[in-house]
C-alpha cells in the first residue's frame, strides 16, 4: 500500500504520494508532511492556496512538465511553485489551445 499524505488546499482534499514528495524534498510540501514539522500522519495539511493551481503543481511534479488549462494564469503557477519551493523550468509550462478538439 503506497503511504500519502493529504493536502487540503483551498477546501479541496488531495492524496499525494510520499514517494512523489520524496522527488522535491527541499520543497514546502515535503517538508510539510515530514515526520520533523508534521507528527501525525493522519493530520490534513492545510495550504491555503488555489486548489486549481495546485492541481497543476501535482502534474509539475510528477511529470516534469505542465499543460496549463485558459482557467490557469501562468504568472499565478509560476508563483505557487516558487511559493512551494518547486525548482521549474519554465519551457516546460504549455498552454492549452482554447482551438484544440
Amino acid at each position: 500500500m503506497t503511504d500519502t499524505v493529504i493536502f487540503d488546499v483551498g477546501g479541496k482534499e488531495y492524496k499525494v504520494a510520499r514517494t512523489l514528495l520524496d522527488v522535491h524534498p527541499d520543497s514546502m510540501r515535503a517538508k510539510m508532511a515530514s515526520k520533523q514539522w508534521n507528527g501525525d500522519d493522519d493530520k490534513k495539511l492545510f495550504v491555503e492556496r488555489d486548489c486549481e493551481r495546485f492541481r497543476s503543481c501535482l502534474d509539475y511534479m510528477r511529470d516534469g512538465k505542465v499543460f496549463l488549462p485558459l482557467t490557469i494564469n501562468k504568472k499565478s503557477f509560476v508563483a505557487d511553485m516558487e511559493y512551494y519551493g518547486i525548482d521549474l523550468d519554465e519551457a516546460a509550462i504549455h498552454l492549452e489551445d482554447s482551438s484544440a478538439v
